[in-house]
Parts: C-alpha cells; sequence; structure tokens
C-alpha cells in the first residue's frame, strides 16, 4: 500500500523518508526521521512504536540489522505484517519485508538507502526508486527524495492511487525537521482523479526556497517576514 525511500546523504550527513500510499495521513505513523542518528519507516500493516524504538536504538550505536532483530522479537506480528526500510547516519542500511501478498510488496538496499514497497503495481515500482536515487547523486538531497517517489509513482505506483504523500528531512544539527511537508489527503482524491505525489511536489517547489529561512533565521530575526527575507536573498 505504499512505496518509499529512505535514504542518507553523504555530504550534508543528512537523513529522509519520503513516501506514498492509498490510505489517509502516512506521514502521521509511518516515516521517523532523527537528526544524527537514523531513518526509519514502518509500513505495510505499520507500527509507530517500531519506529520510536528503532531510533532509540539507532541512538546507542546498534546497526540495521541488529535493530531489525531486535524489532521482530518486541513485534509478535513483524515477520509476517511490518514492512521495515532503516538508514543510520554512518550510511548502513536494511530492511524487513513481509511475505508476499496479491499485490507485489519487497525491497532493495543500496549504498546509504532503501528502496521499498508494498500492494504495489509490481517490482517495477521499486526498481525505479532504486535506480532514480542511485543515479541522481549530486542533486539536492530534499529534492533526490522527491524524484525517486515521482519515478516510482510514474512506474505504476500503487494501483489504488495515492491519497497521501510526506517528505521528512533532518540535519545532524538541528533539532527540528529541516523538512516536515505532508499531503493527509489529496485534494480531491484519487477516486477523482486526484494524486497526493502530485500535491506533495507543489508544496516542495513551493516551500524549497524556504528551507534556510525556516531552518533558523527567523528565530532570531522575528522582524523579517519570509518574503522580506526572499527579496534579500534574491
Amino acid at each position: 500500500m505504499t512505496f518509499t525511500i529512505v535514504a542518507r546523504d553523504p555530504d550534508t550527513r543528512q537523513l529522509g523518508v519520503c513516501l506514498a500510499t492509498s490510505p489517509l495521513g502516512v506521514s502521521s505513523r509511518c516515516p521517523h526521521v532523527r537528526g544524527g542518528v537514523a531513518a526509519i519507516s514502518s509500513q505495510c500493516h505499520s507500527n509507530w512504536r517500531l519506529g520510536h524504538i528503532g531510533l532509540d536504538l539507532a541512538a546507542r550505536g546498534l546497526s540495521p540489522d541488529e535493530i531489525l532483530r531486535l524489532l521482530a522479537s518486541y513485534d509478535p506480528h513483524f515477520d509476517d505484517y511490518r514492512q521495515v526500510g532503516i538508514v543510520t547516519m554512518d550510511g548502513a542500511a536494511a530492511a524487513h519485508s513481509p511475505p508476499k501478498g496479491a499485490a507485489w510488496t519487497g525491497h532493495r538496499v543500496g549504498e546509504g538507502f532503501v528502496a521499498m514497497g508494498n500492494g504495489l503495481a509490481g517490482p517495477q515500482v521499486v526498481d525505479a526508486i532504486y535506480d532514480g536515487f542511485a543515479r541522481s547523486a549530486g542533486v539536492d538531497f530534499a529534492e533526490r527524495l522527491v524524484r525517486a517517489i515521482e519515478a516510482g509513482y510514474a512506474a505504476g505506483g500503487e494501483p489504488k492511487g495515492q491519497a497521501s504523500a510526506g517528505l521528512i528531512v533532518a540535519a545532524p544539527d538541528c533539532e527540528r525537521p529541516l523538512v516536515d511537508l505532508r499531503i493527509d489527503m489529496a485534494n480531491p482524491l484519487p477516486k477523482d482523479g486526484g494524486d497526493a505525489v502530485k500535491d506533495l511536489r507543489r508544496a516542495f517547489d513551493a516551500y524549497k526556497p524556504l528551507i534556510p529561512y525556516y531552518a533558523d533565521y527567523w528565530l532570531d530575526h522575528p522582524d523579517v517576514s519570509y518574503t522580506e527575507w526572499q527579496s534579500r536573498a534574491a
């Protein structure tokens, strides 16, 4: 039901997750990102507790493979129902996918990233996410994540359509995410021709120039609006 990229940028050391799915509000439960620690997505029959536990284990220095083993011992439904992808700050990556059902479910692990999905049109969706991310080194990290999900969407995505999507990016030296954009409900819904991946692209394109402003500038310059800041930066 969900297709996802979980990744680390080796240059900026940022961590991020971008994903889309047919249910509503995917970013409220699946992605978990902590700057300087790890990025995790718990999906399929998602269990948000796995994300919280996984981040704490990563903060203690455990590897993604070790974290997956401990999550499996914690959650009795892990093997059959959970899909989890993890990338830690050092670029180590691992994933678990449950048994395949009627629609395609699976993952691919790359160097510093995981492409994965469940309930998809076919393996070409994850392949497109994987290849799109792998071939876009040098592109701005957040942009790279969005492009990867757009590639999965173009390859068929989820047959039911994408009703929600999200993008979270965190830097190692920032307590809050640099980017946390959520399309909780595509407007209109997929059955009426809407699509959350396209909505996410529109939101990201509008927000991207403001990332440095909201990251720290506005904290110490309350007298400068974002429009004034943009005109100064132009």
